[in-house]
């Protein structure tokens, strides 16, 4: 006689449910991304966003960005490490975990990757560029890393961010060089990538390429004594040496930007 029915050693089937396969998709995409230190297009660099007043930078994607910057080396920075600041706005593309709380593809920000390389410019622009990067001494300054820290919620989240995109240091060089001061300009591209953890480990994001024109004085609207007569244009929001133009004015031997304005 034929049997019929389940041998009965064997286990019923078992059926994962939605949320369970959801996790353990969120979990592979996860350890893709450990796995190669990056997974292409779903941990990235929307654009470099244009701050507000105030200098107030929103994690609005509808929001206005630049797709290259300007660099004065002549104007004086505000004394941080930075000459240029790029503010990128970053998303996560990475799945949402299931309803459960956990979020194992939440990016926990450490900080930015940035490279930057002469692109063209004059001769002896880029022979400065080759020397910076063929001293062990000074190739940091073209190749360095810039903390930051926050967030970003898988499934599309965003988040606002900045970094030092050229050090004030290479900037100083550059001016006290002379390498510009003919009125020429030269450019470089800052290849970015931000870095951090999820659940599953480190993740970075693809490479962002920000195209910068670097020129000495030609940002500087007009130079008077200080105090300026009447108001002054600023420059930058965030940054007077960068993307606008600037008045400035001397005090003793120091230059002033944007100038300080009297009555």
């Amino acid at each position: 006689m034929r049997k019929t029915g389940a041998p009965a050693n064997r286990e019923p089937k078992r059926h994962l449910g939605r949320g369970a396969l959801l996790s353990l998709a969120g979990l592979a995409a996860g350890l893709a991304l450990a796995g190669c230190g990056g997974s292409s297009g779903q941990f990235f660099v929307v654009h470099n966003q244009v701050p507000g007043a105030g200098c107030v930078i929103t994690a609005d994607k509808g929001g206005l960005y630049q797709g290259e910057g300007t660099l004065d080396v002549r104007v004086p920075g505000r004394g941080g490490d930075a000459a240029y600041v790029m503010f990128p706005l970053l998303q996560n593309d990475l799945p949402s975990e299931a309803a459960d709380g956990i979020q194992a593809n939440r990016i926990a920000l450490a900080g930015f990757e940035v490279d930057v390389r002469f692109v063209d410019g004059p001769a002896v622009a880029r022979d400065f560029f080759a020397a910076l990067v063929a001293d062990p001494a000074s190739a940091g300054l073209l190749r360095f890393q810039s903390p930051w820290s926050g967030s970003i919620d898988p499934g599309g989240g965003t988040t606002a961010a900045s970094t030092n995109a050229f050090p004030a240091e290479a900037a100083a060089r550059l001016r006290d060089g002379g390498i510009l001061g003919d009125g020429s300009s030269l450019r470089v591209r800052a290849t970015v990538r931000a870095f951090g953890r999820n659940l599953s480990g480190s993740v970075k994001s693809d490479p962002f390429v920000f195209p910068i024109r670097v020129c000495d004085g030609c940002l500087i609207h007009s130079v008077t004594t200080c105090p300026a007569m009447g108001p002054a244009l600023q420059g930058g929001i965030c940054n007077p040496g960068q993307d606008a133009p600037v008045d400035c004015c001397t005090n003793g031997g120091d230059l002033i930007c944007p100038a300080t304005s009297g009555p």
